[in-house]
């Protein structure tokens, strides 16, 4: 039977992170399973990254299926105690596991409350030993499934170990004398009971696998598959051991432990927050060193690095030329097969600088590739191509993009730690790239009580920059109308009430109007009392859809949640299949997607989420590819490839940005927070958490980009200008819709604000958003134009999906 490119990508995406004795592949067909993961297998995370599995999988039925055999008295009690599903996921008393609920991102309010882990049950001592008598190997399936949208995970019995999961490790290392490990986690855990126990010979990160996962792990453990995945994120030992642990807040339940404006010396005031009995803030002190550029410039030990991975075989990695070829370096790398067993190898290169006038991290990857299945003893040569533009680092005191002075040395190999020199170049004077404009710094009240960290002095002060007022160098203002002229001839006659219901999403619709004892319009009435506007798409729910003018040949736009699957199933999550490093099967999943998003009428599919692993408690990083902004924009672009480049369906990467915390990420109304601010350097936000999306807009032709909740310097995303225009379209070129994340209550950006910087539909929207435009209008804020531009470049993607073009 033809393998699912769901269970492809994740039999190339698991990582065996440990491997004593050769314990795997299993050559005992006889092995006692433990962990309540290894029926009530995880599939997918919560919130909009959240999936239902309609296929009755799990991994203990996957193992009995290729021929291992279970013990039968740990399956029978295992099988006995299985909660009711139905049980588990309600949460005052509304089931999240209902198929729409999940995959339209149902009650924002209640993902936002904290779920603590299941209690691992407690085997009998008698049941233990009997299982004993019958193999020596045990698998232990350790699961996890906190955190998701508007909720981080916390340390104790999350990150680290629940008791439970302690005295069932203690209880399974002691009586066997093999042990195999396997995380099935949404999330990095603590691990630093890996090397405490002998009794562990081997651990495999399974991620949150989708429901073709367990298949895959299957044929891992019995090796019919050899795994060749790689870490995309970093293993510390500890999580004081990341940068960022001392400038992430968690815990929405701990309200003195909330950091604020305060906690680092800044006025809230100062920084547009008044009227707030609390004004959270996270500021990114480790600039520009995240994961492995931090634990690898400042020679942290870690547990496992980024690119790690094992595999059952070895390999032998030589590099053997460089070439230079106008504006593109070409390295070309033998790798030969050097085990007994058929698989793949992944190359990484990565750049190392010196000499340079500004810092640079130790490491930083700039290209990969994977080998076919070698056999035993084959050879295969790998060409990585890069070019030189893509070597220069973001200049604040110039505001340019800088190719700089210095030497520039390459190195090829399989994880960051362990690389061989491959060649280097030596730049005799610097190279401006691109001309930029100052855009999104830290507001000048911060400037002196702000610190970064720096490799070179320990310390360093975040530099004060005078905004000037000078153009980019990308499309100017009357060029981007021109690209619309078309659209904005047809829209000159609209009213500024018709202009302003098209800005705004037909809805609110659920999860916003779910507590509503009665039914809320959607949109305003004419003059003839009727609606201005309608949904008058064939499957997609208000609060989903766009609204529509069919007489103006105005159609509704269906938008759907979420990464992780639109309704069909549970995809492997995006955490996951990043560690795959196959561009070609990530282009085949997004074709994947594509096929089941055309099967159920969506147009726009609400993802990829290209924000980063910057912490390891952020509750989405299962949603999140990497902490690398190179990798996740590779991973995206060839899945939006694979979306658009087949189906008339448009993919919108999310949320345009550093969203890498969601607690109180839109506040609280409740209780008087406002919208967290992430504060941080303007070289860290265009290097790297920028970086992405310009990678969409740039390689793969996005037509739309959601805005995120959360504050940047002291300014609410969805209404900052900087990002959503000057940057986003003058800069990048984009040319095509901006949508708001999606969210009416809270703190969130005043419709009118969200519009006149550069959002064109609010979403979920409502009378209420509209009416707030139209107030906006009133007092000037803003003009006729700019309703007139957000509507033409809806009119424009409408276009799009009318000749079901594929990009």
């Amino acid at each position: 039977m033809k393998k699912s490119i769901f269970q492809e990508l994740v039999e190339e995406s698991i990582v065996l992170l440990k491997n004593e004795e050769q314990i795997l592949p299993l050559k005992e067909k006889k092995v006692a399973f433990l962990g309540r993961a290894q029926i009530e297998t995880i599939f997918s995370g919560n919130g909009s990254g959240a999936s239902k599995s309609l296929a009755n999988k799990n991994l203990l039925c996957e193992c009995e299926k290729r021929g291992i055999c279970a013990e039968a008295g740990l399956k029978q009690f295992y099988t006995s105690h299985q909660k009711n599903e139905s049980e588990k996921f309600v949460i005052d008393g509304i089931d999240i596991t209902n198929v729409e609920n999940m995959n339209c991102g149902f009650m924002y309010e209640i993902f936002g409350k904290y779920q603590p882990m299941w209690t691992e049950y407690h085997i009998p001592e008698q049941l233990m030993q009997k299982a004993r008598e019958f193999t020596d190997t045990a698998v232990f399936v350790l699961g996890r499934n906190s955190g998701g949208e508007e909720c981080d995970r916390h340390i104790e019995g999350d990150y680290e170990l629940t008791e439970s999961e302690k005295e069932l490790l203690e209880q399974v290392c002691c009586v066997f004398p093999h042990v195999i490990v396997v995380l099935n986690i949404n999330g990095m855990i603590d691990m630093q009971w890996v090397n405490a126990y002998s009794a562990i010979k081997a651990v495999v990160f399974l991620g949150i696998p989708g429901e073709e996962g367990c298949g895959a792990l299957a044929d891992i453990l019995t090796g019919a598959v050899n795994p060749s995945g790689k870490l995309s994120f970093s293993m510390a030992e500890s999580f004081k051991d990341y940068p960022t642990a001392e400038n992430f807040t968690w815990n929405k339940e701990q309200e003195d432990e909330i950091l604020t404006y305060e906690n680092y010396g800044l006025d809230a005031k100062a920084n547009g927050s008044t009227g707030y009995t609390k004004s959270p803030v996270t500021v990114y002190q480790e600039d520009i060193y995240l994961g492995y550029r931090y634990f690898d410039t400042f020679r942290k030990l870690v547990l496992y690095p980024f690119g790690y991975g094992m595999s059952y075989t070895s390999f032998t990695i030589l590099p053997k030329e460089m070439k230079q070829e106008k504006e593109e370096v070409e390295f070309i790398t033998e790798v030969t097969n050097s085990g007994n067993y058929a698989g793949k190898e992944t190359i990484q290169l990565y750049l190392s600088c010196s000499g340079t006038e500004s810092e640079k991290p130790e490491k930083e990857l700039k290209g990969f590739a994977k080998t076919r299945l070698l056999a035993p003893g084959e050879k295969q040569n790998i060409s990585i191509r890069i070019s030189m533009q893509d070597l220069a680092g973001y200049v604040e005191t110039s505001a340019s993009y800088i190719l700089e002075k210095g030497k520039y040395q390459f190195f090829i190999g399989n994880s960051s730690r362990e690389t061989i020199f491959a060649g280097e170049i030596q730049i005799r004077e610097d190279y401006i790239i691109k001309k930029c404009v100052n855009r999104l710094c830290v507001q000048n009240c911060n400037v002196e009580h702000l610190q970064v960290l720096s490799a070179r002095e320990g310390r360093k002060k975040v530099r004060m920059h005078e905004k000037k007022k000078e153009e980019t160098d990308g499309l100017k203002e009357q060029e981007r109308y021109d690209l619309l002229r078309d659209e904005m001839e047809q829209v000159k006659n609209f009213s500024i009430e018709q202009l302003a219901a098209l800005c705004v999403g037909y809805g609110p619709g659920i999860p916003f109007a779910a507590f509503s004892k009665q039914e809320q319009p959607e949109t305003i009435l004419d003059g003839q009392g009727n609606p201005m506007t309608k949904n008058d798409h064939p499957v997609g729910a208000k609060g989903y859809v766009s609204p529509a003018m069919p007489e103006k040949g105005i159609h509704s736009i269906f938008y759907k949640d979420g990464p992780a699957g639109v309704g069909t199933g549970a995809w492997p999550t995006a955490m996951l299949i990043s560690c795959a490093f196959n561009k070609e099967l990530w282009e085949a999943f997004g074709n994947a997607v594509g096929a089941e998003c055309e099967k159920k009428a969506v147009d726009v599919w609400l993802a990829p989420a290209v924000n980063l692993h910057r912490n390891p408690l952020c509750g989405r990083n299962f949603e999140y590819f990497s902490e690398d902004p190179y990798l996740t924009g590779i991973c995206a672009v060839q899945i939006t490839k694979g979306v658009q480049e087949n189906h008339p369906v448009r993919v919108c990467p999310k949320h345009f940005a550093v969203n890498e915390q969601e607690t109180y990420r839109r506040g609280s109304a409740k209780k008087r927070y406002d919208a967290v601010d992430s504060i941080l350097t303007e070289r860290a936000l265009r290097e790297l958490y920028l970086k992405p999306f310009e990678m969409l807009v740039r390689d793969a032709g996005v037509s739309f980009i959601m805005t995120s909740f959360n504050k940047i310097n002291g300014v609410l995303a969805a209404g900052n200008r900087d990002l959503c225009t000057h940057i986003l379209r003058e800069e990048w070129n984009f040319d095509g819709v901006v949508v708001t994340d999606w969210g009416d209550m809270d703190i969130v950006a005043d419709g009118g604000d969200a519009v006149a910087a550069g959002n064109d539909i609010v979403m979920p929207g409502g009378p209420p958003v509209i009416r707030q435009i139209l107030q906006a209008y009133q007092e000037r804020r803003i003009t006729r134009k700019d309703l007139e531009r957000s509507v033409a470049r809806l009119l424009h993607v409408l276009k799009l999906f009318e000749k079901g073009e594929r990009i």
